[in-house]
């Protein structure tokens, strides 16, 4: 089955769209959050979510690339599709059965209870919302595999909407009602989460109703989505572990309220890093489909795209993050401030995370897994590693370095580093490819213009106000494309044409 792929700066424009509103809603609900609650009930979400969420491997296992892949090969979609579904659905409830006997034996046999009773309804109510969301996925990556961006997208849109929306109105809902425990809040944002997800199905079982067609597989061709799955499976247990190890530690060796701070700036750097997600969302079923067609040249070139677009985009955001942390995080809360170095440390992470998706992508697409799983297998045994040793302040009777945030930062950045190095190393091993090396000209022109504004900030004017801080951000993007424009690295039609692909479908 050939699919057109001429268009893919529109797809990933619209799925940037998304990610962008992702990330502003989001703002506005961390504001609302840590201004009206603090770090307590964001804590509680975010303990429950980074213990279950270690354990959602459980619930693909790297099924959803498989069937990407698979459907680019063309065949019985039908057939591939009904692999899928019937795997996909035994895999989401052995994820459910795991996380409830997991529950069971670390409480019961280990000994390890619950910080208070918030925290555990909490985490059962997350352990239903991670399921929904498992299943939510199989409509989702059943649009994903026929490229349909636009109708697998837009129940984003809605489950983040809703989401939002409900951690809002818990957070309001508590200033008029201050005799409730700030932690009970945290089990509302829960309930928020899991309402949140049963409004996507909805909205992806309508759209995904005309491209799904569903026969009876073979055994074969179960197995060969099992076969397929599994290294990719392996290299997603990296993303959990840098996702959620972090979060399960810092409450494991300290407290909900350390969760809270830290996931709070960690859910600023989400944001960025979904761009990776955006970009893979369209990249991966492009390349996938070029390589099987053996389309080599199209194949390279929509990667070196993908990685071009990425450093101009994300570069003058990190540094003015960087530069403006304090000022950013003041914007929240006051006590958010102490956290500025843990935004600083994640913020680097995101942009190599970012900057590497197109080549992970590219390494699965071209039939490599396993190449990824050897840097993942490092990477996430040096993640656990450093963890162990940065967050807490002793482990049986050793004393260890105890930095707790920060520490969570550091051993995310330097694990992530080393995978890395290890991804670029196997991408140029087995495909020649290396990276684009204007990127040093787009990283020069954003420290330049990073370093210009943290000059005015220091010595000339202290941005503090919300609208201060984005008059720092505006002039280092300013300044960042108008190198970019002098030097010919970008030209108007390039940047016209991107705000055509935002806003005219």
């Amino acid at each position: 089955m050939k699919v057109d792929t001429s268009n893919l700066t529109r797809k990933t424009a619209f799925v940037m769209v998304y990610n962008v509103y992702g990330a502003v809603l989001g703002y506005i609900t961390l504001f609302f959050v840590m201004r009206l609650i603090g770090t307590s009930a964001w804590g509680i979400l975010g303990a429950a979510t980074g213990m279950v969420g270690l354990l959602t491997i459980f619930s693909d296992f790297g099924l959803s690339g498989a069937h990407v892949k698979k459907i680019s090969e063309g065949g019985d979609i039908g057939e591939k599709f009904g692999a899928y579904f019937v795997l996909k659905i035994i895999y989401s409830f052995v994820f459910l059965g795991v996380s409830f006997a997991a529950i069971f034996f670390v409480s019961n046999v280990l000994g390890f209870k619950f910080e208070n009773e918030y925290l555990e309804m909490a985490t059962y109510i997350i352990i239903l919302y991670f399921f929904l969301l498992s299943l939510a996925n199989i409509f989702r990556n059943a649009l994903r595999a026929r490229m349909e961006t636009t109708r697998a997208v837009i129940p984003d849109f809605i489950r983040v909407t809703v989401q939002n929306v409900a951690l809002i109105s818990a957070s309001v809902w508590w200033v008029y009602n201050q005799n409730v425990p700030k932690e009970w809040i945290g089990v509302l944002y829960s309930y928020g989460y899991l309402i949140s997800v049963f409004a996507q199905i909805v909205a992806l079982s309508f759209y995904a109703r005309k491209f799904i067609v569903v026969k009876r597989p073979k055994l074969d061709t179960i197995r060969a989505y099992v076969l397929f799955s599994i290294p990719l499976g392996f290299f997603g247990i990296v993303g959990l572990i840098q996702a959620y190890t972090d979060r399960a530690m810092l409450q494991f060796f300290w407290s909900y309220n350390e969760v809270g701070g830290y996931f709070g700036v960690q859910k600023i750097t989400l944001a960025i890093m979904s761009i990776a997600a955006a970009i893979n969302f369209v990249l991966y079923p492009a390349q996938a489909h070029h390589y099987s067609w053996n389309d080599l040249k199209r194949f390279r070139q929509v990667t070196h795209m993908a990685e071009r677009y990425i450093s101009l985009i994300i570069l003058p955001l990190i540094c003015g993050g960087i530069v403006f942390a304090p000022e950013f995080l003041n914007l929240w809360n006051l006590q958010m401030v102490a956290y500025a170095n843990v935004l600083r440390i994640l913020l680097i992470y995101s942009f190599f995370y970012v900057l590497n998706s197109p080549y992970t992508s590219l390494l699965v697409s071209a039939g490599l897994p396993k190449e990824n799983l050897k840097a993942g297998a490092v990477q996430a045994t040096l993640n656990i590693v450093l963890n162990a040793i940065l967050i807490p302040t002793s482990i049986l009777g050793i004393s260890l370095f105890g930095l707790k945030s920060v520490g969570a930062a550091l051993a995310t950045l330097l694990s992530y580093l080393v995978g890395f190095t290890l991804v670029r190393y196997w991408v140029y091993r087995n495909t020649g490819v290396l990276f684009n090396k204007k990127l040093t000209i787009y990283f020069v022109y954003a420290v330049i213009s990073s370093f210009v504004a943290y000059l005015i900030n220091t010595h000339v004017y202290h941005f503090v106000r919300f609208y201060e801080v984005l008059l720092g951000f505006t002039i280092i993007l300013s300044l960042y494309f108008l190198l970019l424009y002098l030097s010919k690295e970008v030209t108007i039609s390039e940047i016209t044409s991107l705000i055509k692909s935002l806003f005219y479908r």
